[in-house]
């Protein structure tokens, strides 16, 4: 029983500390990724450039190679500018919020506040 609830704390704060770096891991994923791969891609570049020296195979692999790096660049830059947004759009929210429970606070109960005593 000792054990099982171990597990179980163990699994639910390993849970939590990736819940808040997922977007970190997966960047970094995908970085190591793209580098292993444009390095592979360049060595079968050089070995079919000495194979067949007047051929353009050569220059498939760069546009090959340019158009994923367009797309990967691309995304990144979507992907931070819309988390940005998000960030930006949570503030907004709150700074409602925060206006509304203010704007709440100097409500009044009746009209009579604002007339005189003479007036009533």
């Amino acid at each position: 029983m000792l054990k099982f609830l171990t597990k179980q704390f163990l699994y639910g704060r390993f849970y939590l500390w990736l819940k808040e770096r997922i977007g970190q891991i997966l960047f970094l994923t995908i970085a190591v990724f793209l580098i292993i791969y444009f390095h592979s891609e360049y060595l079968n570049y050089v070995e079919y450039k000495s194979k067949f020296e007047g051929s353009y195979i050569g220059l498939s692999f760069i546009i090959k190679n340019l158009l994923i790096f367009i797309i990967a660049v691309g995304y990144f830059y979507f992907y931070f500018y819309l988390n940005k947004t998000k960030k930006s759009m949570a503030r907004d929210q709150q700074f409602k919020k925060e206006k509304n429970t203010e704007s709440k606070d100097e409500m009044v109960s009746s009209l009579d506040d604002f007339l005189d005593d003479e007036e009533l």
